[in-house]
């Protein structure tokens, strides 16, 4: 399968500081994608590795009139603290589409970002979204990872929950999961619930559950103001479905005279 990574600046690998990598594929109501991409233009990461793959669906992307191929991009950001994380940020345009191209990026991505970081890589951290039939106030995130001691550490902060079985789909699930079990780094999945609506492309409160947890974690400096301003949005838009559907279920009159009739 034709994977190509091109590399838009180097890296000193003594300089790279207890990285980590934080995943998030388009998914369901874009849940990871909106709070991985949250945290690269807050913490202002620079874009490193462009990749392209042939497992990408055949679909061009357009933004303001600009045509392009769909890629994965990763970004980069160092830290300033000794006991600090480097953090790389991997989002793109869609998932790898079938079983074969999924593993295969999953294992080149892995040996790429070894050979970059000289095996420093400490976790593999993907974020992704949890259908349930009832939200909570604070979005529950559960957790499962390939080291429980790991997994157990998320635990310590509030609104995490253990996902104790089940499937993960797709590259949300198998990148983490190749890289533990491959001696890459220890994997870790991080899943919102989320209870999507028709009418919703997006869950910002199930994204903000994500990254509220994760800069809590990793002591990441966030700004919030963005990811508020789509909840609003959300409400909003929730708040207006609300009044038609209102609309829709009113009960009839009680009046049933001669001359009453249903509107």
């Amino acid at each position: 399968m034709y994977i190509n990574i091109e590399k838009k600046f180097d890296l000193e690998k003594e300089n790279i500081t207890n990285p980590v990598v934080l995943i998030g594929w388009p998914g369901i109501a874009l849940v990871a994608k909106l709070a991985i991409t949250s945290i690269q233009e807050s913490l202002q990461a620079e874009e490193f590795l462009n990749i392209q793959c042939f497992d990408f669906p055949p679909k061009s992307v357009v933004e303001k009139g600009s045509l392009e191929i769909p890629v994965a991009k990763l970004y980069y950001k160092s830290t300033d603290k000794e006991d600090g994380n480097d953090f790389f940020i991997l989002t793109a345009d869609y998932q790898p589409q079938s079983s074969s191209g999924v593993f295969e990026f999953s294992k080149v991505f892995c040996e790429e970002m070894d050979k970059i970081t000289g095996g420093k890589i400490k976790i593999y951290l993907s974020t992704g979204a949890m259908i349930t039939d009832q939200v909570h106030d604070s979005p529950l995130v559960y957790v499962c990872g390939t080291d429980q001691k790991l997994v157990q550490s998320f635990f310590e902060f509030e609104n995490t929950k253990l996902y104790e079985g089940g499937y993960i789909s797709g590259a949300n699930g198998i990148l983490p999961a190749w890289a533990g079990a491959n001696g890459y780094g220890s994997g870790i999945c991080l899943l919102a619930e989320t209870l999507p609506m028709p009418m919703m492309t997006l869950d910002p409160r199930s994204s903000k559950a994500l990254v509220t947890l994760l800069k809590e974690y990793f002591s990441i400096d966030m700004d919030f103001s963005k990811l508020n301003e789509k909840i609003k949005e959300m409400e909003s838009i929730f708040e207006s479905f609300r009044k038609q559907a209102d609309q829709f279920i009113r009960p009839p009159r009680e009046d049933k005279g001669a001359d009453s009739y249903f509107r």
